[in-house]
């Protein structure tokens, strides 16, 4: 169940973050802006920890944050290499 947490809030954070960064679900690097949205989520609950909203073993509130902090960078930087 836990993996279910973790994939379900990747893919709300990219969609959203790719919709308010770039106007689009998808676009040109949409594979990777998703592997850097779910490797945030990932690291956000495992460098944040076990405290606010747990959901399966999950830290939802730290993964949303991971994810959103990587994702914002990647555009970033994806941006300046193009």
């Amino acid at each position: 169940m836990f993996w279910i947490v973790w994939a379900l809030v990747g893919l709300v954070v990219w969609w959203a973050m790719n919709m308010l960064m770039t106007g689009k679900a998808g676009g040109t690097n949409w594979l990777a802006s998703l592997i850097v949205a779910l490797l945030g989520s990932w690291l956000g609950d495992l460098v944040l920890g076990n405290w606010l909203w747990m959901w399966a073993g999950f830290n939802v509130i730290a993964g949303v944050i991971g994810a959103v902090v990587l994702t914002w960078i990647w555009n970033l930087i994806s941006k300046q290499l193009k």
